[in-house]
């Protein structure tokens, strides 16, 4: 009888806990993010607020790419998620304007078929990677789409996140630019499709990973915000990233590849501001990261 009253109470106790929780719905693509970080960053900077703006529960959205993804926040019915700003998507929502990688997505590395490397290992100029027709494959969607097409680049367009990874093993374009943050993670998930690890080059443009929030949800942002300050200095942050990120940087001897560098005419003046303010920090935490230090 006992060990049946302590059951009942603990259920109660959980019920009650879940009934005055805040229910947060996520884009389902960032609780399923190939690099864990970007979940996992998320569940800490909402548990460190707990105290103060009470306890929550996540709950995934359907399923869909990152196009629609917007358009359900301005109607209203997601509440964060995460992707590369620009200034549409800022006005619809709210960004939280701390990187959620650093500055990881600004270092754009290929994934190539096997036996190419050799094209690549002549490209040096943005100017190579033009005069060489080189067909660089994009969603439609994303916001490097608009930032290579800006510079000149050739690119071949698909509508899904997963189909790019089929074209490219059919040959249907040269490289798939990925962000130094998904690049290892997304080769051991599709390389058995006929896929390599490009060696030479980064493509560089400054690029933020934010998480965006529903802007009819004030105090949600101003709670991921604060959250993620707390984890900035209370060393989290930085610890995440290194056990994240360690052995991929070294993997990708990124002190050692040739760096274009593109223009991103997308980035809205605050978010151009606070990424050449917090620049020097990234990229120092990248070198300590990617040399072992």
């Amino acid at each position: 009888m006992r060990t049946f009253t302590v059951l009942f109470t603990l259920l109660v106790t959980v019920l009650f806990n879940n009934s005055f929780a805040q229910p947060i719905v996520v884009w389902d693509q960032l609780l399923t993010h190939p690099n864990s970080m970007v979940p996992d960053l998320l569940k800490r900077a909402l548990q460190v607020t707990n105290e103060e703006y009470g306890s929550y529960q996540l709950i995934p959205s359907e399923g869909m790419e990152q196009g629609r993804v917007i358009k359900q926040m301005q109607a209203n019915r997601v509440d964060i998620a995460v992707f590369a700003p620009n200034e549409k998507r800022e006005q619809i929502a709210t960004p939280v304007r701390i990187p959620v990688t650093g500055s990881l997505l600004s270092y754009r590395i290929c994934l190539i078929q096997p036996g190419k490397q050799e094209d690549f290992n002549k490209l040096y100029t943005l100017q190579d990677l033009i005069s060489q027709n080189l067909k660089i494959g994009q969603h439609q969607n994303w916001p490097d789409t608009q930032i290579m097409e800006a510079n000149g680049l050739k690119l071949w367009k698909a509508n899904k996140y997963s189909l790019l990874f089929d074209l490219l093993a059919a040959g249907r374009f040269d490289c798939f630019s990925r962000g130094a943050n998904e690049v290892v993670q997304e080769f051991y998930t599709h390389g058995y499709k006929g896929l390599a690890i490009e060696s030479h080059l980064i493509i560089y443009y400054p690029l933020p990973l934010y998480y965006f929030v529903n802007s009819g949800k004030p105090k949600l942002a101003e709670r991921l915000t604060k959250g993620l300050r707390i984890l900035q200095e209370n060393g989290e942050y930085e610890a995440m990233f290194t056990a994240k990120f360690g052995d991929t940087l070294k993997f990708l001897n990124m002190q050692n590849r040739t760096i274009i560098e593109l223009d991103n005419p997308l980035l809205t003046e605050e978010t151009n501001q606070k990424m050449r303010e917090k620049k020097d920090y990234y990229d120092e935490l990248i070198r300590k990261v990617a040399t072992h230090e």
